[in-house]
C-alpha cells in the first residue's frame, strides 16, 4: 500500500499555512514545506516564513546533530514540526531533484514514525516532481549558447519564448531574467518545449489535494497587505544584510521582493516604487500559480473557512491507522 500524504497548495498569501497547522494538529501530522525561496538560510522576511523555534532535542545515540539534522533542523510550531525550511546559504544551489530526493527522504521518516507527511506551499512544479513522480534528468548547460541570451533583454527573451513554449511562459518568473534564459536554453538545445520535458513515473504515493480558493480582489488586498508588513517587518534591512554578504547578483536574490529592494538600495528606484513593483510582481506571481494549479483536476478547492474535514476523513476512511 502506498504511504498516504496530503498537500495544501494554492497561490502566495491564500491561507496554506494556516490551514496546514489545523490539519497537522488534528491527524498528527508533520508539515514539509514545498517553498523554493524558504530553502534559503536568513531569506525570512522576503520568503514569508512561518515564525517558530528549531528543534534542539537530542536522540539517544546520535553525537553530532548533523547526523540528525543532515538537511537542517525541523521549525517547530505549535509543537507541529515543519521541514522544508532553512536548508541551504543563499548562495548554495538547491533544485527541484534536490526537493525530491529530500522531501521523499522525509515523507519515509515521517511514515516511520506514525505521522501523516503533510506538504504545504505553492511552489507547484516542485510538489509535482514529487506527487507525479517525474523523471528530472537535466540537460547539460551551453556556455555559448547562454552567453548568447543573457546579451539580450529581458523582454525580447520572454517573447522568444513565448513563442516556444507558452505553457513554459505561463510558468516562469518572467522578472527573473536568468530563469528565462534557461527555459529558452533548454528548449533550443532539445529542440522541446522546457515545460514539456519532464515524464512522469509510477507515483509513490497516495495523494489528496486541497486546493485554496481566494477571489482576485480578495486576494490581492492580502498580497498588497503582505507585502507591507514585510517592508514594516525588516524587509529592507533583510535585504541590505544579506546585499552586504552575497551581493545581488546570486539566483536567490533576483526573486520577488529581493530584486526590487536591491534596485532601491542601489539608487536605481524609490522605496514607495520598490514596494509597488514588488505588488504588482507578487500579483502577477500569484496568477501564474493558480494557472498552473487549476490544470490539475486532482486538487479539491475550498474557500476561506470552509472546513476540510470531510475531504480528509473520506480520504482516510480504509486506512483508520492514521
Amino acid at each position: 500500500m502506498k504511504p498516504k500524504i496530503i498537500a495544501i497548495v494554492g497561490p502566495t498569501a491564500s491561507g496554506k499555512t494556516a490551514l496546514g497547522l489545523e490539519i497537522a494538529k488534528r491527524w498528527n501530522a508533520e508539515v514539509i514545506s514545498v517553498d523554493s525561496r524558504q530553502v534559503y538560510r536568513g531569506m525570512d522576511v522576503g520568503t514569508g516564513k512561518v515564525e517558530g523555534v528549531k528543534a534542539v532535542e537530542v536522540v539517544q545515540g546520535v553525537q553530532d546533530i548533523h547526523q540528525l539534522f543532515p538537511w537542517g533542523r525541523p521549525l517547530m510550531v505549535d509543537t507541529v514540526p515543519h521541514w522544508g525550511i532553512d536548508l541551504v546559504d543563499p548562495d548554495q544551489p538547491f533544485s527541484a531533484a534536490d526537493f525530491k530526493d529530500y522531501a521523499a527522504t522525509k515523507i519515509a521518516e515521517i511514515v516511520s514514525r506514525g505521522k501523516l507527511p503533510l506538504l504545504v506551499g505553492g511552489t507547484g512544479f516542485w510538489l509535482k516532481t514529487l506527487i507525479d513522480n517525474l523523471d528530472l534528468a537535466s540537460t547539460p548547460g551551453d556556455l555559448t549558447l547562454r552567453a548568447e541570451l543573457e546579451v539580450r533583454t529581458l523582454g525580447d527573451l520572454f517573447h522568444e519564448l513565448k513563442q516556444l513554449d507558452p505553457e513554459g511562459a505561463e510558468l516562469v518568473d518572467r522578472q527573473n531574467k536568468r530563469r528565462v534564459v534557461r527555459a529558452l536554453e533548454v528548449t533550443k538545445l532539445t529542440g522541446k518545449p522546457w515545460s514539456g520535458q519532464q515524464t512522469a513515473g509510477e507515483p509513490m504515493y497516495d495523494v489528496l489535494q486541497i486546493g485554496m480558493l481566494v477571489g482576485r480582489a480578495e486576494l490581492n488586498q492580502r498580497i498588497d497587505n503582505r507585502v507591507e508588513e514585510m517592508i514594516a517587518h525588516g524587509l529592507v534591512d533583510e535585504v541590505r544584510r544579506l546585499r552586504d554578504q552575497y551581493g545581488c547578483e546570486i539566483e536567490s536574490m533576483t526573486g520577488i521582493g529581493y530584486r526590487q529592494v536591491c534596485a532601491f538600495l542601489s539608487g536605481r528606484t524609490t522605496l514607495s516604487e520598490a514596494i509597488e513593483e514588488i505588488k504588482k510582481d507578487t500579483r502577477a506571481y500569484a496568477k501564474r500559480q493558480m494557472t498552473w494549479f487549476k490544470r490539475d483536476e486532482r486538487i479539491v478547492w475550498v474557500k476561506p473557512g470552509e472546513s476540510v474535514n470531510e475531504f480528509v476523513d473520506t480520504f482516510f476512511k480504509n486506512n483508520p491507522a492514521l
